[in-house]
């Protein structure tokens, strides 16, 4: 008689320490792991029960939104313009 074993599956993402250490204090104010966390994400993914997030609904995503289809958002070039770019933001 073959014994019914249950095999798990090890799955494993990247974040920054900043954004795990936030992730883990406001699950812990609800009882949870992240890896509990998770586990029940993926259960709900895995039943079809799971509602996408809208990246779009803050205002600050709506406006960015307009100025792309309006023609109104810069263009910066390659990787080596974006860097240029951002080291500038902390200039203005």
């Amino acid at each position: 008689m073959m014994q019914n074993v249950k095999k798990s599956k090890t799955i494993s993402t990247r974040v920054t320490k900043d954004i795990s250490d936030r992730a883990k204090a406001n699950l812990a104010k609800m009882g949870l792991t992240v890896s509990e966390y998770v586990r029940l994400s993926l259960i709900k993914a895995a039943n079809n029960e799971v509602k996408l997030v809208s990246f779009l609904d803050s205002p600050e995503a709506q406006q960015a939104k307009y100025e792309d289809q309006h023609h109104m958002a810069e263009t910066i070039g390659d990787i080596d313009d974006f860097e240029k770019w951002t080291e500038n933001l902390d200039e203005d």
